[in-house]
């Protein structure tokens, strides 16, 4: 497992700054963090190692529970533990999104922001080629484009400071338990991972079996085949898209204290594909800071279509109060500022 990491996440990358593991108590992150530290201790560096556990009060005692053992685990192996607590239900109830996705976003939210006062620039975080597999294909069920079907990228900004950065990506589960079992490693196992009420737990329990015995049993195989093709696509969309950005004169303006903008030349858009139109229209509204999960396909593709039109006559309101309109040879989006 180790050499597994080192191949993935070369420690000359990581070893002499700061890495915070996310640890759950489960197979995967106690996999994680015992490699991480197998491997510094063999590499050295300046760096330090230290453990982040997200308490997110959703099972009782069994989640303070599993805060201890994360505690006691640490302790025994010299590593210092920071527990963060969580109010995802309360989140989920607020904002009307459903618990899953809720305590998703708190727990980006908390990990991220210990990392950054804690100096890491690291955050390591326990996916594995199983977690890739059940993404990819819950995405492919919920209609997703390329972007989504190129799966879990093996790291990420979250912030200026802080790279997430995933070096159990191209591990698959069953090696993590049998290298925690040559360790005599013991973990925690959720019980919540095996409630059908969650949709990712359908897809990992019930879809996938049904899958690998009735229609492929090299299914896991095809879908990560299908994710490095997409991601191989969405890598040259995205450079053909900033090479039209390139040529689109885009500019952000405030046209007066409640209001931000931005313009871009329409001749541009207006001779590129569709497809790289749509791209570079997702790249500037990201760069804005825009809300893209209400973004659906149809509504790239309207946007896309307003940008390859003259319509001054038209305008689009879009989500996150954006509207989007043709004036003078520009693209104009507009929304209240902040």
């Amino acid at each position: 497992m180790p050499q597994a990491l080192c191949k993935a996440w070369p420690p000359a990358i990581w070893r002499d700054i700061h890495v915070a593991v996310a640890i759950s108590g489960g197979c995967d992150s106690t996999a994680l963090l015992r490699a991480l530290l197998q491997v510094k201790a063999e590499c050295g560096g300046n760096g330090s190692i230290f453990a982040l556990h997200v308490n997110h009060q959703l099972r009782g005692d069994e989640s303070d529970q599993d805060a201890e053992w994360c505690q006691q685990q640490c302790d025994l192996l010299g590593v210092p533990l920071t527990i963060l607590r969580g109010t995802a239900a309360e989140r989920a109830e607020a904002d009307g999104d459903g618990l899953e996705a809720a305590a998703r976003a708190e727990r980006y939210e908390l990990l991220t922001t210990a990392a950054e006062q804690a100096g890491a620039r690291y955050l390591a975080i326990a996916h594995t080629q199983n977690d890739q597999v059940e993404t990819v294909l819950f995405r492919l069920l919920r209609g997703s484009g390329l972007r989504g079907l190129a799966g879990i990228p093996h790291t990420r900004p979250l912030t200026s400071s802080v790279t997430l950065a995933r070096p159990l990506l191209d591990c698959c589960r069953a090696d993590l338990a049998s290298y925690l079992a040559s360790l005599g490693q013991s973990y925690r196992n959720d019980g919540s991972n095996s409630e059908r009420r969650f949709a990712r737990n359908r897809v990992r329990h019930d879809l996938l079996p049904k899958l690998r015995e009735d229609f492929n049993p090299d299914v896991d195989a095809a879908l990560l085949r299908l994710a490095t093709q997409a991601d191989d696509v969405q890598q040259y969309l995205e450079s053909q898209a900033q090479e039209l950005l390139g040529r689109c004169d885009v500019r952000r303006t405030s046209p007066d204290a409640s209001r931000a903008q931005i313009s871009l030349a329409l001749l541009p858009l207006s001779e590129g594909p569709s497809v790289v139109v749509c791209e570079a229209l997702r790249i500037v509204w990201r760069s804005a800071g825009l809300p893209e999960q209400a973004m659906t396909y149809g509504k790239w593709h309207q946007l896309a279509q307003l940008a390859k039109s003259d319509d001054d006559s038209t305008v689009l309101n879009l989500p996150g109060g954006v509207q989007a309109r043709v004036s003078a040879g520009l693209l104009v989006l507009q929304w209240q500022a902040e």
